[in-house]
């Protein structure tokens, strides 16, 4: 429970100060990792409550909280998965980057740091514990990780290379990801 809530309180943090600062430059990228922060923590929040019902006995409620919570998962990843893709589409058709932010990639760089400890530590409990819930929160950080380093690298070869193609090309590599990972997520959960 406790990786649950560093969950929650990391991501929603570096979440909204991603989507705030994607929108203020206009990173699809980063936009993309701000979003699957946000989604991370309303998984973790699901978890947390399956984690608080298995405490007090209730098996059965915390079994319908795992189902949700890899429901939303399997979802989230196909919704972050469409919304890099159409905006990404839109960016290269354009032809216009943004120039790469300093914050933004302070702030994917201070992601890609925490993350994969985070996600790698809650794949460990999920094994432990048999969830699939939590493997599927778990898989949401690590492309939370993959989303900070492509959102770094974009936005560090805008800002020094002039690719303003970077950012939706990353996106886009994202997108796929995710969408393979949301496959097997909802196939798991039918």
């Amino acid at each position: 429970m406790v990786l649950s809530e560093l969950s929650v309180a990391w991501n929603t943090a570096v979440g909204l100060a991603a989507v705030v600062t994607a929108i203020v430059i206009g990173s699809l990228s980063l936009i993309g990792f701000g979003i699957n922060a946000v989604v991370d923590s309303s998984v973790s929040v699901l978890l947390i409550h399956r984690f608080r019902a298995e405490e007090r006995g209730h098996a059965e409620r915390a079994v319908r909280a795992e189902e949700r919570a890899e429901r939303v998962a399997g979802w989230a990843f196909v919704a972050i998965a469409v919304y890099l893709v159409v905006q990404s589409v839109r960016t290269l058709a354009g032809g216009s980057g943004h120039g790469g932010s300093i914050f933004g990639i302070v702030e994917a760089l201070a992601s890609l740091v925490v993350l994969p400890f985070l996600g790698g530590a809650k794949l460990r409990v999920a094994r432990v514990l048999g969830s699939r819930a939590l493997r599927a929160d778990s898989m949401l950080t690590m492309f939370g990780a993959a989303l900070a380093g492509i959102s770094c690298v974009a936005l560090l070869l805008e800002r020094a290379a002039g690719w303003w193609w970077s950012d939706a090309a990353g996106a886009l590599v994202i997108a796929v990801l995710l969408l393979g990972e949301a496959t097997r997520t909802l196939t798991r959960s039918d």
